[in-house]
Parts: structure tokens; C-alpha cells; sequence
């Protein structure tokens, strides 16, 4: 029962989709696609009556005949004038719905633990991938009411003849169930090979990135790309080629055996016209139905495809929207605090990412005061970063909770607490937009005021950056398009920082390294920016700025310094404290400043 209601509702997903995305279109289509699925039959039809009018010379019976062709022309002619383009129109604005809702409801996910399990990455990458497949579902719908409404006619006009007749669709009904086996087969040959596919993906990124382009020519990587794309590609190959042969062979024995039965019947109908059970039209009917009989079961047999593979797109679409729903934290109601009145509170935290049993955070107890800033420093692999993502809840705690003025951020609105956050990373992403629009999306709501993007470029130390382009703000970046400007990677930093200073009162400042491309003396500079923003904060919201950095000059500006070793907090307080306790912090501190003497 519950893969029949599963059935069900995949098939409603697929009706709905295809009605929603054009429904006056789609109706139209319905009654043409229709109209033309019965002309050839009914054609023949007539042709059979034209055969016995004229056999036994009656003219109302060559009337009739002359009226069905010419009719079905008629018909056939409007069907294919008006329905092919509104068949196209209406397949356009399905592939449009669905590549919209498939963006709609990947980036409805708040979290991130999606792209963390490799299971659920291979299925992510098979739903985009067939995605196209749905997009045709508008057209495939419609070919299989074609077919559904040619078949009923064909047998019906075969059952006219005899009865007998109605075995020979019955035995062409084999080639449905040889062309649903060889789908299966190929389908599963297609999932088999998934985790190649994406892989192969990858490498063709890393071979053709601008990005890796350095690294893969100074160490030679070309070839080792190449023969393991190519070792991948054969594969993926081997194991499709050998699921279709299987389907052709399968698909070749049951045709021959089809052949040889039809042409029996046609040499039974002969005999019995001859013996006068049968009338010449009769025999016209039963050869000229043989082609579309063969072409209806063909029809069939290629439909079962394709609905086969839009049922199988549309069901992991399915399982896309229930992943979506159950990951969506929707039991998170209770609306972000418009300011933080006591401060966050990390109790007994601890955290390991999805498809992995191996801690990254442990034991994790820490309390940060309103308007505090906080540093997390330590060796690479501490659990910094990882901290940083609980705070802005790209994940929640394994176990333990994280309390914002004692309430657990687990029950906080996901997008309404990130809407009063900002963040500046190391791993910053370079938008190909203008240089305006990349500052600006760092608070959607300012995006046109160009007073405010203004003050976050000089807040974020990028004046200099906006006033070397071509034509400033409105400047195209990027090397993908005909006139954009590339940046240095120092000068794509100074803009995503001015986009993390586009909201201007952030409950809370995440900065994860963010100016390690930068030289120590502009790195200085901006950080003296983020203590004045976060001076202000502090005083008008509680905001909370936390800091990730290795450079210890920056570090010890910070209300509270927290040492994390080995995803656990070894030691915290000011600088001059931690100086004093002779601990790690003492011990890295003077590691560094050794190195600057």
C-alpha cells in the first residue's frame, strides 16, 4: 500500500506539473493529440469501405469510405498545423517549471549536511542530471494519451474483422515487456555508474578550471587527468554498452516472433475471404492495420521508456521535495532577537558530519557575552571553521546546544537568524557580477542604495579596487565574458569583505580568516575597521563578532581568546591571561613572534 500511495502521488507530481506549467496549452494539445492518433486508423478504415463499395458497387458505401479519408486528412492537416507548435510551446514551459522548482527547492534546504553525504550527492547529481527528462514529461504525457487512444481504436477496427485478431496486439504486448526489462536494465547500469559520472565531472573542472590551470601544468597532472577521465569514461561505458545490447537482442527475438504471427493472420484472413467469410475490404483493413500495429506495440514498447524514465526523474524529484521537507527544519519557529541581550551560550557541544562517526567537536562549553569578540585560534584541523558553521546553523550539534539569550538556536527561524548575521571567509566565493552587485548582495534589502555600497567599500578597504576598473561599479567581472575585468585574488578578498560590511548592525560577525590573501599591514587596517563596526554593534545590538585567525597581531585585539586543539577548547581568556598561564597560546604566540624578529 505505501508504494502504491508513493505511485500515486509521483503521478499526480508529473500530472500537476505538466497542467501547472501550461494549462490552456496542455489542453489544447490533449484534444489535437487525440484528433491525430485516430486519423490513420480511421483512414484505413475508410480505405476498406472504398474496397467494398466498390467490390460490390455500392455507391453510398464509396461515399462513406471517400468521407472518413478525406476527413482524416482534414483532421491530420489542423492536428499538425496548430498541435506541433503548441506541443513545443507547452514542453519549453514544463522544462522551465521544472528547472525552476528543482532551484527552488535545493536552495529551500537550509542546512548543508546534503552535500557532506555521498549517497545523497550521487542522487542530487542524478536528479540534475535527468532533469531534462522531466522537462520532456509535458510531450511524453501526451505521446502516451496518443498511444492509449490509437491503441482502442486499432483494436477496435481489428476486433471488427474477428476477434481472433485481438491476439496478434496481445502478442505484441511482448515487445512492452521486453522493452520495461531492457529499460530497467539500462537504468540501473545509469545508477551503477553514477559515482564515475560525478567524479569524471570533477576531473573535467579541475582540467579546464582558470583556477587549477597553475598547478596542473607545473606538476604535469595533464595526462594523469586525462587517463583517468578516460579510465572512468570507459567504465561508465562498458557497463551502459552491455545493458543495451542485452535490451537489443531481447528486443530483436521478440519483434521476429511477432512477424511471423502477423503474417499468419494476414494468410488466414486471405483463406477466409476466399471461402467468403471475409470481404476484400477486410483483407485491406487487416494488411494496412499490420504496419500500425507494429508501429502501435512499437509505440507502446518506446513509451514504456520513457514514461519509464520521466516516472523514474519524477520520483527522484519526489525524493528530492521529501528530503527537502524532512530537512527543512520547520519545527524552528521561534523568531531571531532583534538584539542580543545576554549572550550566546555553547553547552556541551559536540559535532560529527553526516556519514562520518568521527568527532569533530567534543565537550564544547563556552559563554560569550553581549557584544563580546571572541577568537578562536589553533592548529589546522581544530574545529574552528566547524564551530563558526554551527553559529550560523549551516548544521546543528550532534550533541549538546547552542543557547542565543537561553534560547536553543536549534528552535530559531534558519533564514530569519542568518538574516542578522554577516560573514567574510577565507574561501570566499567570486561572483561574476558587476562589482556593485557583488557588494551589494551582501544585504539584499540595501541592494540599491548606493550610499550604503558605497560605505561598504570604503569600510571594507576596496576603493582602490572600484576605482582601477573600467567603469566602476558597473564593470562586468570575470574572464567568461567578452568585456569582464579579472582580479587578483587579494582584490576579489577586498570585495567579499565589503560585502560582509553591507549589514550594517549584524547580531553576529563571523570572520573566518578572512584577509589571508592580504599583507599584514592592509590585514591590520581592516581589522581596526571590524573593531570599530563591532564597537557599535555591541553597543546597539549585543552584536557578537567572532574571529578566526592565525595571525596573533589581530588575535590579541580580541575580548576573549579560545584555544581549540583537537576539535576540544584547550584554554581561554585575554591575551595577557593566556600569556601568563604558559600555555598553548603562550607557546604558539612565541613561535610566531620568533618569526618576525
Amino acid at each position: 500500500m505505501p508504494k502504491f500511495k508513493q505511485s500515486l502521488r509521483i503521478f499526480r507530481l508529473w500530472i500537476t506539473t505538466s497542467f501547472r506549467a501550461a494549462p490552456w496549452l496542455m489542453t489544447a494539445s490533449t484534444v489535437l493529440v487525440a484528433l491525430r492518433a485516430i486519423t490513420a486508423p480511421a483512414q484505413t478504415y475508410g480505405v476498406s469501405r472504398l474496397v467494398d463499395g466498390i467490390a460490390s458497387d455500392r455507391e453510398s458505401t464509396i461515399a462513406l469510405g471517400i468521407a472518413i479519408i478525406v476527413g482524416g486528412l482534414a483532421v491530420s492537416f489542423i492536428a499538425d498545423t496548430l498541435g506541433w507548435p503548441l506541443q513545443d510551446t507547452a514542453q519549453e514551459r514544463m522544462a522551465g517549471r521544472v528547472h525552476a522548482d528543482l532551484l527552488d527547492v535545493t536552495t529551500g534546504i537550509p542546512g548543508l549536511s546534503h552535500h557532506e553525504r555521498p549517497e545523497v550527492a550521487d542522487k542530487l547529481e542524478l536528479v540534475r542530471e535527468r532533469a531534462w527528462r522531466m522537462g520532456v514529461g509535458a510531450e511524453v504525457l501526451l505521446w502516451a494519451f496518443a498511444t492509449v487512444t490509437n491503441t482502442v481504436t486499432v483494436l477496435t477496427l481489428l476486433g471488427s474483422v474477428h476477434p481472433v485478431l485481438l491476439i496478434l496486439p496481445l502478442l505484441g504486448g511482448a515487445r512492452i515487456w521486453s522493452a520495461y526489462l531492457s529499460s530497467t536494465r539500462q537504468q540501473k547500469a545509469w545508477e551503477d555508474s553514477m559515482p564515475q559520472e560525478r567524479l569524471v565531472d570533477r576531473l573535467i573542472d579541475v582540467a579546464k578550471d582558470p583556477r587549477t590551470g597553475l598547478e596542473v601544468r607545473v606538476f604535469g597532472l595533464g595526462k594523469v587527468l586525462l587517463d583517468r577521465i578516460f579510465a572512468l569514461q570507459t567504465e561508465r561505458f562498458d557497463r551502459r554498452v552491455a545493458a543495451a545490447r542485452w535490451g537489443g537482442k531481447v528486443d530483436g527475438a521478440v519483434r521476429l516472433v511477432f512477424g511471423l504471427a502477423y503474417a499468419v493472420a494476414i494468410i488466414w484472413v486471405v483463406a477466409r475471404a476466399r471461402n467468403g467469410q471475409a470481404t476484400a475490404g477486410d483483407v485491406v483493413l487487416v494488411l494496412l492495420l499490420a504496419p500500425q500495429v507494429d508501429q502501435m506495440t512499437g509505440g507502446i514498447a518506446q513509451n514504456v521508456y520513457w514514461v519509464g524514465e520521466v516516472i523514474r526523474s519524477f520520483s527522484r524529484y519526489d525524493w528530492l521535495r521529501e528530503y527537502a521537507k524532512q530537512n527543512s527544519w520547520r519545527s524552528s519557529r521561534t523568531p531571531a532577537p532583534e538584539r542580543i541581550r545576554e549572550g550566546i551560550e555553547l553547552r556541551d557541544v559536540g559535532f560529527c558530519y553526516p556519514g562520518s562517526e568521527s568527532a569533530v567537536l567534543s565537550g564544547i562549553n563556552l559563554t560569550v557575552p553581549a557584544g563580546a569578540a571572541v577568537a578562536l585560534v589553533g592548529e589546522n584541523g581544530a574545529g574552528k571553521t566547524t564551530l563558526v558553521k554551527l553559529l550560523a546553523r549551516m548544521y546543528d550539534p550532534t550533541t549538546g546546544r547552542i543557547l542565543v539569550d537561553g534560547v536553543d538556536l536549534a528552535t530559531i527561524q534558519p533564514d530569519a537568524w542568518r538574516s542578522q548575521l554577516s560573514a567574510g571567509f577565507q574561501d570566499f566565493v567570486k561572483f561574476e557580477f558587476t562589482a556593485r552587485e557583488v557588494v551589494a548582495i551582501g544585504d539584499l534589502t540595501r541592494a540599491g542604495d548606493e550610499g550604503a555600497v558605497l560605505t561598504a567599500i570604503g569600510r571594507g578597504d576596496a576603493e582602490s579596487v572600484v576605482a582601477g576598473l573600467p567603469n566602476g561599479l558597473d564593470s562586468q567581472l570575470g574572464k567568461k565574458f567578452a568585456d569582464g575585468v579579472e582580479l587578483s585574488g587579494g582584490q576579489w578578498q577586498r570585495l567579499a569583505l565589503a560585502r560582509a560590511f553591507m549589514r550594517e548592525r549584524p547580531l553576529l560577525l563571523l570572520l573566518d580568516e578572512p584577509t589571508a590573501a592580504l599583507d599584514p599591514e592592509a590585514e591590520h587596517r581592516l581589522y581596526e575597521q571590524y573593531a570599530e563596526a563591532a564597537k557599535v554593534a555591541a553597543a546597539e545590538t549585543g552584536g557578537i563578532t567572532v574571529l578566526v585567525s592565525h595571525r596573533f597581531s589581530t588575535v590579541r585585539m580580541a575580548d576573549l581568546i579560545v584555544v581549540m586543539h583537537r576539535g576540544r577548547i584547550e584554554e581561554f581568556g585575554t591575551h595577557e591571561d593566556l600569556l601568563a598561564a604558559g600555555g598553548r597560546y603562550a607557546e604558539l604566540f612565541e613561535l610566531q613572534a620568533r618569526a618576525y624578529r
